[in-house]
């Protein structure tokens, strides 16, 4: 981009330019500055896009904070159930400590039941002949 020193005004080519346009960039001289806010742009619809921007942006900005907001708050309330179970799991083992255990227990020892009669099932249908088993325990051994 040229110096602004070295510009001259797009509407008036014989005047040079004292600032460049916030929205376009182009140079411009004081007849032609179209003042907004404080900033100053080439024309009406330079300034009337600039604020018609920055509206789009702040309605995104405040949609995204909403969006925030709400994603915290979901994280503080699944937070919270899954305190609340765990401290509901900790009353109940306390009241029930006896039952819990024998149940652990007894599903500890059904499980070990069902692995051991699985075992024995696939043995049973392997047979102790077979040239696949031979050449199975021959890598293992």
């Amino acid at each position: 981009m040229a110096d602004l020193f070295e510009s001259v005004c797009l509407n008036h080519p014989d005047t040079p330019a004292v600032t460049r346009c916030a929205t376009c960039s182009k140079p411009i001289c004081k007849r032609c500055i179209v003042s907004r806010n404080g900033v100053n742009y080439c024309s009406k619809a330079c300034a009337e896009n600039a604020m018609e921007t920055v509206g789009q942006v702040n309605r995104t900005l405040e949609e995204k904070r909403r969006t925030d907001l709400r994603t915290r708050r979901r994280a503080i309330i699944v937070l919270l159930i899954i305190i609340l179970a765990a401290a509901a799991a900790s009353w109940y083992y306390n009241q029930n400590k006896s039952d819990v255990d024998r149940l652990m227990r007894k599903t500890g020892e059904k499980l070990e039941q069902n692995v051991k009669e699985a075992k024995e099932t696939i043995q049973q249908g392997v047979p102790t002949s077979s040239k696949y088993k031979r050449n199975r325990e021959a890598l293992v051994e």
